[in-house]
C-alpha cells in the first residue's frame, strides 16, 4: 500500500485522467507512493488507512458535487480526519460556469475541515477568469484548479507544479 491514497470521482473521465496524470507525476519520485481509487467503490476504512490523501472532484452544473462524491458525502461527514494531510484537485469550466467555478472543491474542503483535516496544496487564482468560487480563499483556491474545457494546454504544467508543492508540504 502506498503512502498516499488518491480518491477521485468522474462522470466523463476527465477527473480520472487528471488523477492518473497526478499519479504519474508522483511516480517520477517513487512509483509506489500513490494508490488511485474511484470514490464510487470506496469505503471509509480505505480512506482512513492512508496518512496522506488527495481528493479529486469535478464541479457539476451550477456548483454541485459529482454523483459519486455526492453519494459518499454522508459517510465522509462521519469520518475523523484529525491528523490527516489532505490535498484536493478539482475540475471546472471557468468560462461556462464562472459564477460557481470549482465550487465542489470548496464544498469538499469545508466538509473535511469540519472533521479535523488539514488542507494542503493551495493553488493561486491568478491565471483564471471567473466571477465566484466556494473554493477561493483570498488569492488561492483550496486545491489545484483544472479547466479541461478552456485551458487544457495548462493542465500538465499545473499538475507538475502542484505535485511538487504537495510533495514538499507532505514532507515526502
Amino acid at each position: 500500500m502506498g503512502k498516499i491514497g488518491l480518491f477521485f470521482g468522474s462522470n466523463t473521465g476527465k477527473t480520472e485522467m487528471v488523477a492518473y496524470l497526478i499519479k504519474g507525476e508522483f511516480d517520477k519520485f517513487d512509483a509506489t507512493l500513490v494508490d488511485v481509487h474511484n470514490i464510487g467503490s470506496t469505503t471509509s476504512a480505505q480512506i482512513l488507512g492512508y496518512e496522506f490523501l488527495i481528493f479529486g472532484i469535478p464541479t457539476w452544473n451550477t456548483g454541485q458535487l459529482q454523483d459519486d462524491w455526492d453519494n459518499f458525502m454522508p459517510q465522509l461527514k462521519k469520518m475523523d480526519f484529525n491528523g490527516k494531510k489532505i490535498a484536493i484537485f478539482g475540475l471546472g469550466d471557468q468560462n461556462g460556469y464562472g459564477f460557481n467555478f470549482l465550487d465542489a472543491v470548496g464544498t469538499l474542503a469545508d466538509a473535511i475541515m469540519e472533521r479535523g483535516a488539514d488542507v494542503y496544496g493551495l493553488w493561486p487564482t491568478k491565471g483564471y477568469e471567473f466571477n465566484e468560487s466556494k473554493a477561493k480563499l483570498e488569492e488561492f483556491f483550496l486545491g489545484l484548479g483544472v479547466d479541461e474545457d478552456g485551458q487544457t494546454e495548462l493542465t500538465k504544467a499545473r499538475a507538475t507544479k502542484w505535485v511538487g508543492d504537495v510533495k514538499k508540504e507532505f514532507n515526502l
